[in-house]
């Protein structure tokens, strides 16, 4: 393809929309190593920084990651900008941190033909010279567009071959996946934003959709930043994405029944990841965007129910797996969910969620009479399991008053053993007839994780 250049700095939507389909996948197949040594046999990934929202590599516990990462205390840094068309303002607050501590940096302009340097004088800024190379937010397809039709995703690829550091936030974290969920196609993802904005009316500017697109192929999975947000035309990131990895699963991807399925990788605001090795791990920088629980990463799958499965994964582990390891242990993580004996819940949080509307494919069983009832009919239900340990207040920690009935969760590992079924009894009945207590039995598993999240976010009020 020819140079690709936007035509205005005011409108972006018609432009780009024609191009949502193009491929941009540096690697044959995505999530493979970079490249093998020919004598030594070993495998090159890259090594990547990335956070879910732009400015997170600034964070002080993400930046001194980041530059550990270098091995140098002042690394020679290149910002690419291309995602925000190059904007002085971006750039400013872009590397605002790497002046702090007294870092060289190149800015590489590439948005406008005027401004990109040649093929080899890009190559010797990215590949020889830099130790970091920083992607701005922004604009992901346009950028994705800008560097294919002229070169610079292979330079990216080269840089990563030879051990430059890859970091960036937003549409800098997306970029180096498979595929990732973008809002390009909104009516202020150009230069002029604010502009654009000022000219349309409030339903115009809810008029516009997010959309998949293939990325640079580094890690195998489609990445979804910014997840614990809702974009600008009110619909939450979270619920699009499933939408786009149901529809995927459903009629293969790119039309191929036989293909590899597709897992979505969330990644919250404050959330990071560093990928090194092809293996990743995981940190939390903060609170979530809804402002419940540590900000982090999640895998997407489609169950075989064909129900879309986003589940969270601990940070701050220092654990480091492979992209296949942390989907295992997510789906496994769904199967022990899938017992009978999911939850034991009080009469108030029962009565709150059927309020609420989160319990139409939900069953609950009153467990009547006394707690003793109780404990003689989880026996029959699962023969042979010792005296039932006592915890509480897991899922929920806050979402209740002390003084209110206690959720209890049932955890479950894989084993049917004695000592991995977890489950508080109740208190003594409120009532001579009926324990406060319900056995809940989901249906479906959309509609137990919509009920926990209901527990989750309405503290104090169950």
């Amino acid at each position: 393809m020819g140079n690709f250049e936007l035509a205005s700095d005011f409108v972006i939507n018609d432009t780009l929309r024609p191009h949502v389909n193009v491929n941009f996948r540096v690697l044959s197949s995505p999530g493979e190593a970079l490249y093998c040594d020919p004598n030594t046999g070993e495998a090159v990934y890259p090594r990547i920084l990335t956070t879910g929202a732009g400015n997170g590599v600034h964070r002080p516990f993400v930046f001194t990651k980041l530059i550990a990462m270098t091995g140098k205390e002042c690394p020679n840094v290149v910002y690419i900008g291309t995602p925000f068309f190059d904007r002085e303002d971006k750039y400013e607050s872009g590397t605002a941190s790497f002046r702090g501590i007294g870092c060289r940096i190149k800015r590489l302009m590439v948005a406008k033909e005027d401004t990109t340097p040649s093929l080899e004088e890009m190559r010797r800024i990215m590949v020889e010279w830099s130790d970091l190379i920083m992607i701005s937010g922004g604009n992901s397809l346009f950028a994705m567009l800008r560097w294919q039709s002229i070169g610079l995703d292979l330079l990216i690829k080269e840089a990563a071959v030879q051990g430059k550091v890859l970091c960036g936030g937003s549409a800098g974290c997306g970029c180096y996946f498979d595929s990732m969920q973008t809002d390009s196609l909104k009516p202020e993802a150009c230069k002029l934003g604010e502009a654009a904005l000022a000219e349309l009316s409030a339903e115009e500017r809810l008029n516009w959709s997010f959309t998949r697109i293939t990325c640079l192929g580094f890690i195998n999975a489609f990445c979804i930043p910014h997840i614990d947000t809702v974009g600008t035309n009110n619909i939450a990131r979270v619920d699009t994405a499933k939408k786009m990895l149901l529809e995927a699963h459903m009629k293969g991807d790119d039309g191929d029944l036989d293909s590899k399925p597709i897992f979505g990788f969330g990644v919250d605001e404050k959330a990071a990841l560093i990928y090194e090795g092809g293996k990743l791990k995981i940190f939390s920088a903060g609170q979530r965007a809804t402002g419940v629980g540590d900000a982090t990463c999640h895998i997407l799958f489609v169950n075989n129910l064909n129900e879309v499965m986003c589940i969270p994964i601990t940070p701050n582990t220092g654990e480091a797996l492979t992209m296949d390891e942390l989907i295992d242990r997510a789906m496994r993580s769904v199967m022990a969910l899938q017992s009978p004996l999911d939850l034991i819940v009080g009469d108030r949080v029962s009565n709150a969620c059927h309020r609420r509307g989160c319990s139409a494919a939900i069953d609950f069983m009153t467990l009547s009479e006394k707690p003793s009832t109780v404990k003689q009919s989880l026996r029959k239900e699962l023969p042979g399991i010792s005296p039932l340990k006592l915890v509480g207040r897991f899922f929920t920690e806050g979402a209740i008053k002390p003084q209110d009935d206690t959720v209890h969760v049932h955890q479950f590992n894989g084993k049917r053993s004695s000592d991995e079924f977890i489950m508080a009894p109740p208190p003594p009945p409120t009532s001579p007839a009926l324990s406060p207590f319900a056995r809940v039995r989901s249906q479906s598993m959309n509609s137990f994780v919509d009920m926990l999240q209901t527990m989750r976010e309405i503290p104090g009020k169950l």
